[in-house]
Parts: structure tokens; C-alpha cells; sequence
């Protein structure tokens, strides 16, 4: 169908969120009388509170490849929380939130019902809904923070930005924790395990390199990464992105 489309804006927070809120979107399709469009992403460690239609939901951190399929007409509002933030508005384990859908409702009581929801919605533009999302996310923050959470934080934070850290035990002691008072942070925080976590953040790296042809051969990289050898490498990033990484390098570079 002529002018058939699927897009997405991102909108920076204001600044008094920004410490915990990684970034506001929006999305939209058409896609009446075309074929329906599916989407699949990597997993994420972030929270994302959505307001589509009817629905007002927590998509919790999802430990595997997350897959929707767009048809017809819409759109949707969110904010993407920062990793580790989800205990900055809502008292709930993220690890009970993780890898499902939860009406938001469930979780942050009746102010979030259909009133927010249609502000969020109603707006024409998006970057308007967008900021009505914000205003109640900064009506919710709690103050002081719960325990933990600039600690889990601080913890996804330096998975993501020291390749260093390939093991729970380094990102615990980076921390001064011990392993399994890590483990039990992650569950009340970020959703999924530390091991998971420095997992997806190898394979990113990984995807990345092969991106830009810099892999400089699958078993140096898998050593590099941490791996113990190049089979558990291609074995852990097929799981994750859906191909082999000689496929991955084949699509990306035809």
C-alpha cells in the first residue's frame, strides 16, 4: 500500500528525570492493506512503561529476543526507564515483572487508569503525550529511593561501559557485594541475573564488531569476550540475535 509505514521518535527527559529515565518514545504504523510487520529486538535490561489503545501496561526487562508484530492502524507512548531505575516508581520486584506484560494498574494503583492513559493518548502530537508521561512518572518518583537502587544502577552502569567486567564475581566486587548479594539485588532491581546481563552486554559488543568488520576472527573475539572457547560464543549469540555470527556478518555486509 502507498505510504504504508512504521516509525518511532525518541524524546530526551527533562532534566529532573533524567537521572532515571533513559529516554521517552513513541511509535506509530499504517499498515491497513499491507502485510503485517514483524519487529524483533535484543534483549534489553530496561523497564518500559507503554500506553497503547486501551492498555496501560509495564513491559518488564525481557531476557530473551523480544518479537511483535505490527498490523493495521496505531500507536504507542512510553518511557523507557534507565536500567536498575524500575524501583524509582513502582514497588515491585523487577524480577516479577520480567518477561511479561503487566497491567500498569496492577502495579502503580488506580492513579494510572484510563484518565492517564488518555492523557498520554489524546495528545495529537506525540512529544506532547510524551510529556504527560513524564509529568506522572515524576508524581510517582519516590523520595527518598528505596535501597539498592542507585546501587543496581551503579552495577548495570559498569556492565555496560567496562568490557573488563566478564565475570558476576568482578561486577560484584567493582561494587563491593558479594555474588550472591548481587544476585538478590537484581532481582529486586534490574529484572534479570547478573550473569545474564554481562551476557547481553558480550553479545552486543560482539554484534557490533562484526558490524563494523572488526571481529578480527570468531575465536580471538571469543576470548576477548570472555568465552571459553568460539563454540560457546556462536552457540550464545545464535540464541540471542536469531543467526549464526557468519550469518549475522553476511547479512549486515551484503
Amino acid at each position: 500500500m502507498s505510504g504504508a509505514r512504521v516509525d518511532v521518535a525518541f524524546f530526551a527527559p527533562p532534566a529532573d528525570l533524567a537521572a532515571h529515565v533513559e529516554v521517552l518514545w513513541a511509535g506509530w504504523w499504517d499498515l491497513r492493506g499491507d502485510t503485517p510487520h514483524t519487529s524483533r529486538l535484543l534483549p534489553d535490561p530496561c523497564v518500559n512503561i507503554a500506553f497503547e489503545g486501551d492498555e496501560s501496561r509495564v513491559v518488564g526487562v525481557w531476557t530473551r529476543t523480544w518479537s511483535r508484530t505490527l498490523e493495521g492502524r496505531g500507536s504507542v507512548r512510553a518511557a523507557k526507564l534507565a536500567a536498575g531505575a524500575v524501583g524509582a516508581f513502582l514497588d515491585a520486584d523487577a524480577a516479577d515483572l520480567a518477561n511479561r506484560l503487566t497491567p500498569l494498574a496492577d502495579v502503580a494503583g488506580p492513579d494510572a487508569g484510563a484518565e492517564l492513559r488518555r492523557r498520554v493518548l489524546d495528545p495529537a502530537r506525540a512529544e506532547a503525550g510524551c510529556a504527560a508521561v513524564a509529568r506522572w512518572l515524576r508524581s510517582r518518583r519516590r523520595d527518598p529511593l528505596p535501597d539498592g537502587v542507585a546501587t543496581a544502577m551503579e552495577a548495570c552502569r559498569l556492565a555496560a561501559g567496562d568490557p573488563s567486567l566478564l565475570t558476576v564475581e568482578a561486577l560484584a566486587r567493582a561494587v563491593d557485594m558479594s555474588p550472591r548479594a548481587l544476585q538478590r539485588l537484581f532481582r529486586r532491581h534490574v529484572g534479570g541475573s547478573p550473569k545474564w546481563l554481562i551476557r547481553r552486554h558480550r553479545l552486543q559488543e560482539a554484534a557490533a564488531r562484526i558490524e563494523r568488520g572488526e571481529d578480527g576472527g570468531l575465536a580471538g573475539l571469543a576470548a576477548e569476550l570472555g568465552y571459553a572457547d568460539q563454540a560457546h560464543l556462536t552457540r550464545d549469540f545464535t540464541a540471542a540475535v536469531g543467526a549464526s555470527p557468519a550469518r549475522f556478518a553476511r547479512d549486515v555486509h551484503r
